[in-house]
């Protein structure tokens, strides 16, 4: 075999346009640390080139559910549609989004003419005969899009090894797909960090005729209806790695999970960075850093959150050490242009505000991040993130039920969500959660009390999306739905108008699935008018404020602009305002009582009353059993909004400088 030729990793519609691939990149610098050439593709730009960064966005964020990034590129694979437009409109994304127009569907009908054209362009734009391997992820629509370019090469070059990997692939899902998908030659069914150098290596020496590396199926074999050799033993003794123990389902063997993240590679984003520099996209939007400092959720390992599939079957959590992130974070910002980073992990580890915060904070790197948080924090945590760079939120709220919070696992009360949302809100930076309705359990009585919530909070940051509860491969939802009292589980309907297969074979290749309840409400009736409270709270946010601001006599001055209430101010003094920022953290009766304890001056009835005529007001409220003050700080007196306010201001200073030596 020619060692001259190089990996290709290919990136498609609809990834993200604004930071890199991070699992390409991470096999990208895993490969070339064997000797090995390797480039990523950014087909994902020519398309968005192509159509306009608008139209892109459009399809990658809008469809995401509906697949209809999938759909667009499935008629260029099979040669058809498995469907009418007409029905794939009605069945799927107006039931999905009622306000789907005519003109909408005219638009994405132009589209599916639009990707034949690109899928022509991106297979004349490589010569393919020089690749060793070509692979593709396959997250975020990116399947079909793959599919139908890997046909197209594999008519050009036959002899070119296509390997498919990603989340679309992880356990039954890629087995399926090896199964009805000729172009396909390997599957890499779960983490590859390990397998996918070795795999290259025995390529390259003409050896894949024996043993796979564990977690890695071979199309050929899989149509054959030949179990796929495995030789996990082996290659866990090459590693160092513990083999997996259990039953292995044919056609499944288990992937070896990265245990050690310290000795992985830094992730190489040079092709990212030149594909952005040089495209037409460039000044749209400001490229961010991706990066991870753990894999898993050690709240998932302990509690599996009901709704959750994320991880698959990688649950397990596994972290870097301080030393490790930030090193690896010193090198990225110092190499490639960027004010942003972004975190992939499922959720922040307990352990950093002891261990990496205060070093991000003492490093003050040029950057600031987003990252996934569990929403039951302190305000002193809030404050430690900001000042250690945190400049976006991604908050697993939810809801705000505690009876429902309680049923799906999550680990935190409705009123610890509603504070800490309050105190990201007061920060001033940007805030992205998502409300899920349709839970099993809900009631009437449920949506009552939520929607009778909402007008009270819109000055807080307003959900970035509203949908009914899925049930997701991998979520206990789907292992166990009786638990639930969810029937019938299917294939998302999606998926028939993407693939013209059966439902056997939808069932396995699927993601999302519906269900039906056993018994209860219609979300879809019982739900409207939440829907539509949600709905007002975006509109009515940019104008409703509810701040609190300390006069130079201690006055505290309450200022109200929500639509529900209207301009009113209140000023609370002496003990009224002490007792006022006690209940900025939710209080519950017995701190109530400590803190008058400790104010015998007080008296017991006036306290009471004060609590119950800003309930009136609707300043505070009543959730949980707890007392939670409900106005934020205004930013001039937020040590919240400086702290952030202080960062921004550093990170834009040192580029500014960067960019003047440059």
């Amino acid at each position: 075999m020619d060692q001259t030729r190089e990996v290709v990793l290919v990136n498609m519609p609809f990834a993200n346009l604004r930071w890199p691939n991070l699992g390409l990149s991470l096999l990208k610098a895993a490969v070339q640390r064997k000797g090995i050439p390797c480039r990523i593709l950014y087909l994902n730009y020519d398309f968005a080139e192509q159509i306009g960064y608008d139209v892109y966005q459009w399809i990658a964020d809008h469809f995401a559910f509906t697949l209809g990034g999938e759909r667009l590129f499935s008629r260029h694979y099979f040669g058809r549609f498995p469907t009418s437009n007409r029905e794939y409109v009605e069945e799927v994304l107006r039931a999905a989004d009622p306000h789907f127009s005519e003109r909408d569907e005219l638009e994405f009908t132009r589209l599916t003419a639009e990707a034949k054209t690109f899928l022509e362009k991106a297979a004349a734009a490589y010569p393919w005969q020089q690749a060793l391997v070509v692979g593709f992820a396959t997250t975020f629509q990116q399947t079909m899009p793959s599919l139908a370019l890997a046909k197209r090469i594999k008519a050009i070059c036959p002899s070119v090894t296509i390997v498919f990997g990603g989340a679309a692939c992880e356990g039954e899902m890629g087995t399926a797909l090896a199964e009805q998908f000729p172009e396909i030659d390997y599957v890499f069914l779960g983490e590859a960090d390990y397998t996918f150098p070795e795999f290259i290596l025995r390529l390259q020496a003409g050896q894949l005729d024996g043993a796979l590396p564990p977690g890695v199926i071979s199309g050929k074999a899989v149509r054959g209806s030949a179990k796929p050799q495995d030789d996990s033993a082996a290659f866990s003794a090459l590693i160092r790695l513990p083999v997996m123990n259990g039953s292995r389902p044919d056609f499944a063997p288990v992937s070896v999970l990265v245990e050690d993240l310290e000795n992985l590679p830094y992730p190489d984003f040079d092709d990212f960075f030149a594909r952005y520099e040089a495209s037409d996209l460039n000044g749209l939007f400001e490229p961010v850093l991706f990066f991870e400092m753990s894999r898993g959720c050690w709240w998932g390992q302990k509690h599996h959150c009901a709704f959750c599939g994320l991880n698959g079957q990688s649950m397990r959590y596994r972290s870097k050490s301080a030393q490790r992130i930030l090193a690896e974070l010193k090198f990225l910002t110092q190499r490639y242009p960027a004010t942003q980073g972004c975190a992939a992990d499922n959720i922040l580890d307990f352990r950093a505000f002891d261990s990496l915060l205060p070093q991000l904070e003492a490093a003050q790197l040029p950057f600031h991040f987003a990252c996934e948080l569990k929403a039951n924090l302190t305000r002193q945590q809030v404050g430690q993130l900001l000042r250690a760079g945190l400049g976006a939120a991604q908050l697993g709220i939810e809801t705000f039920d505690s009876d429902l919070l309680k049923r799906i696992d999550k680990g935190a009360l409705g009123v610890q969500n509603l504070q800490t949302l309050k105190w990201f809100t007061e920060a001033g930076i940007e805030v992205e959660w998502n409300w899920l309705y349709g839970f099993p359990g809900e009631t009437p009585l449920t949506y009552e009390r939520l929607v009778q919530l909402v007008p009270q909070i819109v000055h807080l940051a307003p959900p970035l999306g509203v949908g009914r509860v899925r049930m997701d491969r991998f979520s206990p939802f789907v292992q166990h739905p009786e638990r639930f009292g969810m029937i019938r589980p299917r294939p998302s309907r999606a998926f028939r108008h993407v693939y013209p297969f059966s439902e056997e074979i939808l069932n396995r290749l699927a993601y999302y699935f519906e269900f039906d309840f056993a018994e209860g409400l219609n979300p879809d009736i019982e739900g409207r008018r939440l829907v539509t409270a949600i709905s007002r709270w975006r509109e009515d946010h940019t104008s409703a404020r509810l701040t609190m601001h300390r006069d130079e006599d201690g006055t505290l001055l309450i200022t109200d602009t929500r639509p529900t209430f209207g301009f009113r101010q209140h000023r609370l003094r002496g003990w009224e305002a002490a007792l006022y920022l006690f209940c900025d953290a939710a209080r519950g009766p017995g701190a109530i009582r400590d803190w008058l304890a400790s104010r015998p001056a007080i008296a017991s009835k006036a306290c009471y009353d004060a609590l119950e005529r800003w309930q009136r007001d609707g300043i505070l409220l009543r959730w949980d059993d707890r007392f939670l003050a409900l106005a934020i700080w205004v930013p001039e007196q937020s040590e919240l909004y400086q702290a952030a306010r202080n960062v921004k201001a550093r990170i834009e200073q040192h580029w500014a400088e960067r960019r003047a030596h440059i």
